[in-house]
Parts: structure tokens; sequence; C-alpha cells
């Protein structure tokens, strides 16, 4: 009966039931028999029973118990983060699918998806390109062999045979420093689609300092962003004025590279910090909005807004998001979303304590193969489509435990 529980039998030594050894549970003579046999700490002893009662019993004795329970979470990926450190198990993740950590979308699962945003989000949180893949403004292919440009499995983003239309990659301007959404062809969306500010920022957000060398100066891109004004004033996210649209996330991410490389006092952004800072008090974002589908995309990219700049008064200014986060922690949301709050929360030194529950709750849901699911953060405005990454969510994971060791 109990091989019948889906568990890793494979990396027991010993099992013990309860009736074979002519005892019953709760009787703590049965757990008591147990640390005897092996001749280990009650604390290396790990019960699984299905009944709370049995599992009260022997958490009494000082032993790991879980409870099967189908309303629970994962009881074999519970037992494997006792086992064996799922920050390496992580790690491991990410190696093993080098290059492969492509987006999905929710209701589209046929589409494979590949994006520069994900990508970049992922070169920042791991500083490890060899992990990545990436299509950079003037063309050249980071990461996948030009061969593969274009076919994987017979879909290319949507595109059943693989092909598309080659003039949808027209250089980018500013002498090629502004970066686009999209790998490859758009799917779910126009067939022409533009720069964005978003992808820009993260790019020069993420990019090592050996690279910056090799791009147009971020002085330029600056430059073109605060020329890209909606009409009150704010910086737009497209580089098309066709495409009139202003994202609270997207002017955080302008901010942090205006901040980044010095350039954070520019009058010209005060308008957009204003909007940051109006958003965040009102708690515009709490459904997130036309881009992002989660009030957690936002409050992450307003965190570390508030851990990078030097600039004190904008502290000041953005000090309300360690309330924001408070009053999210513990509430119900997507694997990704909870990564993105969990590293908001050490962002902004907020007591471990408070979000201890909402670890938990995400260490349970590391999958057998050491990732995390995709979840979803961003949306396509046109169709509601939201997005998500296993290799975001799984990097994302890695930062929070490594920052967890470092504070234990």
């Amino acid at each position: 009966m109990a091989q019948s529980v889906d568990l890793p039998w494979s990396i027991f030594d010993k099992a013990f039931a309860s009736g074979v050894e002519g005892m019953r549970k709760p009787d703590l003579c049965f757990f008591q028999h147990v640390i005897k046999e092996t001749g280990v700490h009650p604390s290396e002893i790990i019960m699984i029973d299905d009944t709370a009662e049995n599992v009260c019993a022997a958490r009494s004795q000082g032993m790991h118990a879980i409870l099967v329970d189908k309303s629970l979470p994962d009881v074999g990926g519970t037992l494997l983060n006792l086992l064996q450190d799922p920050l390496q198990r992580a790690n491991l993740f990410l190696q093993d699918n080098a290059q492969n950590h492509y987006s999905v979308i929710e209701g589209h699962e046929e589409i494979i998806l590949k994006d520069n945003f994900a990508q970049l989000m992922i070169w920042e949180l791991t500083d490890d390109e060899d992990i990545i893949y990436l299509k950079w403004p003037y063309g050249k292919l980071h990461g996948i062999h030009p061969s593969e440009n274009g076919h994987l499995n017979g879909h290319s983003n949507g595109q059943p045979n693989g092909h598309f239309n080659d003039n949808t990659f027209v250089a980018s301007d500013v002498k090629n420093g502004l970066w686009k959404y999209f790998y490859e062809a758009p799917v779910l969306t126009t067939r022409e689609f533009p720069p964005d500010a978003d992808t820009t920022s993260t790019a020069y957000l993420s990019l090592p300092e050996r690279y910056l060398s090799t791009v147009p100066g971020v002085h330029l891109v600056l430059e073109k962003m605060t020329m890209n004004l909606d009409l009150d004033g704010i910086m737009q996210t497209y580089f098309d004025p066709t495409r009139p649209r202003t994202t609270p996330e997207v002017c955080c991410n302008i901010l942090r590279v205006f901040h980044k490389f010095g350039f954070g006092s520019d009058p010209r952004t005060k308008k957009t910090e204003d909007y940051i800072v109006n958003c965040l008090n009102n708690n515009a974002c709490l459904n997130g909005n036309r881009h992002y589908s989660t009030p957690e995309a936002f409050l992450y990219f307003v965190a570390r807004l508030y851990a990078e700049t030097r600039s004190e008064s904008l502290r000041k200014r953005l000090k309300a998001i360690r309330i924001q986060l408070q009053e999210r922690i513990n509430v119900p949301t997507n694997p990704l979303a909870l990564a993105l709050r969990l590293f908001a929360c050490q962002s902004v030194d907020i007591d471990s304590q408070l979000y201890r529950k909402d670890l938990e709750t995400f260490m349970s849901l590391q999958d057998e193969d050491g990732g995390w699911p995709a979840g979803h953060f961003c949306c396509f405005g046109r169709t509601g489509a939201r997005v998500g990454n296993r290799g975001l969510t799984t990097a994302l994971a890695i930062r929070v435990l490594q920052q967890e060791k470092r504070d234990s």
C-alpha cells in the first residue's frame, strides 16, 4: 500500500510500516522503535502519513513528518527538498536546459515563444550568458546556432511552418541601441512590432561591463527615451508614435537605467518618477495592467529601483514599497509572481519571518527536475494572453535561496 504513494522510493534505504513492526500509530512506542532501530537522530528521520494525528505524534518525537493529502502541495517535492539541496537542483536545472528557457503562453501551449525580455531578466539575475539566447538589435544571434533561427519542432513563435518574413527585423534606430521584445516573428499581435523601452532598459541593466563597450552608448538611448513622451510628459513604452502606451513597470525600468548610469538627477525624468510614485502610493497596479498580469511585477521593479538607487530623496518617495509588499504577503498567486514577491521582500529588507509562509509555499512548488513552474507575470496587450517562463522563475528562486543562506 505504501508503495502506491507517488514518492521517489529509490532514494530510501529502509522504510518502516507500523503494522509490519507489530505496533500501531500514533502510539509513541512505534516512533521510538524507529529511532532505536536506525540509530540516527530524530531530526534525520522522515515519516510520511495520511493522518494528521500520526504526523503530530512523529513530530512530537523530533522527526520530520509529511502529511499526504490531495489538498496539500506535492509531497514528492517536499521530500526531495528535505533530502537534496534545492539550490543545487535549481542550478542544475538552469544548466541542463541552457539556451532552451523558452517562455510559455497560457492557453497557447502549442506555441514556443522565444523572447529577448525573459532572457535578459535571467541574465541579470544569474550573470550567466551561457544559459540564455538573444537576438541583438543589429541582428546578431547569441546562444542559439543561426541554423536554428526560426525552426523549433516545426513551430516558430506560432508560425506552423517555422518560416517568417525577414522584413520583420528592421534595424532599430539610435544606431541599433533599441531592443525588441520578440526574438523571432511577433505572435498574437501585429506582424510588425517596434522596439520598446522595457526590453531596451532591461538590456542595459543586464549587460555585464565587458559588453557595454560593444553597444551604443547608454546616453544615446536615454536621450531617445526622454524624447518619447506621452501627452502628460511621461516616458512611453514603445518607440513608435502609432503605439502610444505608458506602463508603470516600464517606467520603473527606465528610471533604473537612468540611476544605474548616473543620470538619475536628469530633470526630464521628474514626471515619470512622479507617475511611479503615484502608482505606488495609490496601489494602481493591484489588478495588473495592459502589459503585466500581476501586482507583483510592479512591486518587484519598484523594489529593485528602491534598492539600487543612490538617491535618498527617491528612496524616501518610494518608502511605501515596504507597506505594499507586506499587504501582498500570503496572498495566493502563481509561482512566478510569488518568486517576484519574495525577491522584492528581500530587496527592501522586510523581516524574513513575515514572508516565511510564502517561502515555504514556494519551496513546495519545486518540480522534480529542479525547476519551478512557469507561472506568469506579463501579458500581451491585444489578447490578454499571460506569459511565464520556468527559467525566469527558477533564476529568481536561486537568488531568493542564496539570500536566505546568507541571512541564516
